[in-house]
């Protein structure tokens, strides 16, 4: 039997779509056990220091094999992994599109799911681009550590790139056709919930951040790797609510293609 081309491809370009939220939920909940897990199996095989599968130069002792940040994982043996990570994310966001901005509502000032992919998508390109400055780091697989400067830009970009994505789940995600159900929807708390856990996170860091700046003494902080732990509840709320958004529009795929919302 021929296949209806007007009702096959756009079924097809759903599909795809919807994936594309998947695969970007799932990067951000693996992605900092990935690494860690990453990194511990090459100190612990002492990977790098087989010349059966490298040559390097000199003897590589690694340090601890868990790190004071996600973006601390950029200067380790899974480095390649944290910037091919961060520009698979940046991609899927530009392919994204998403709904457009309601007119009316609750939050319709806040832009469209076209225009926050996007600029979520450079910020995380800018990531990758200037990474994180740091103290001393005895285990670093560069050749260089980035400056002050270059930190900020880090910490500037970090910060806008997850405050986009709690928006997201926070807003964009909770829009419906009608936007006199914003937020009624069964499945929007756990948007909701997404947003805040990755807002209160934020805060928490901004606060380390600050009262370190003014010299308080937060090594603890170091110690028990903080900053680690917040980012990844902010990972993982993040990939939780784009898993999430994508089975629901997957639930309702053929009661509203290319709509301008869904009712989940």
């Amino acid at each position: 039997m021929t296949k209806n081309p007007n009702i096959d491809q756009p079924q097809n370009h759903v599909v795809t779509y919807l994936k594309l939220r998947l695969s970007i939920g799932l990067i951000g909940i693996l992605l900092p056990f990935v690494l860690w897990a990453g990194n511990t199996l090459l100190n612990s095989f002492n990977v790098l220091n087989n010349t059966y599968w490298i040559k390097f130069n000199g003897v590589y002792a690694p340090q601890s094999n868990l790190k004071y940040s996600i973006s601390h994982f950029y200067y380790s043996t899974v480095g390649e992994l944290f910037t091919g990570a961060l520009s698979a994310v940046a991609l899927f966001l530009f392919c994204y599109r998403g709904y457009p901005r309601p007119t009316y509502g609750k939050y319709h000032f806040i832009p469209g799911d076209n225009f926050m992919a996007n600029l979520a998508g450079i910020l995380a390109i800018i990531v990758v681009i200037f990474p994180t400055s740091s103290e001393e780091i005895k285990d670093n697989m560069r050749s260089y550590i980035s400056s002050e400067n270059a930190g900020y830009i880090h910490y500037a970009a970090a910060a806008l790139f997850f405050l986009l994505l709690s928006l997201f789940s926070f807003v964009n995600f909770r829009r419906t056709k009608r936007p006199e159900d914003f937020g009624k929807m069964k499945s929007h708390p756990i948007y909701k919930y997404c947003g805040l856990v990755m807002l209160g996170s934020m805060l928490i860091l901004l606060i380390l951040f600050v009262l370190e700046k003014t010299n308080i003494d937060v090594s603890w902080s170091q110690t028990y790797n903080i900053t680690f732990w917040l980012e990844t509840i902010m990972l993982v709320a993040f990939g939780i609510s784009w898993v999430v958004k994508g089975k629901i529009d997957q639930s309702v795929i053929n009661k509203n293609i290319f709509g301008n919302g869904v009712k989940g």
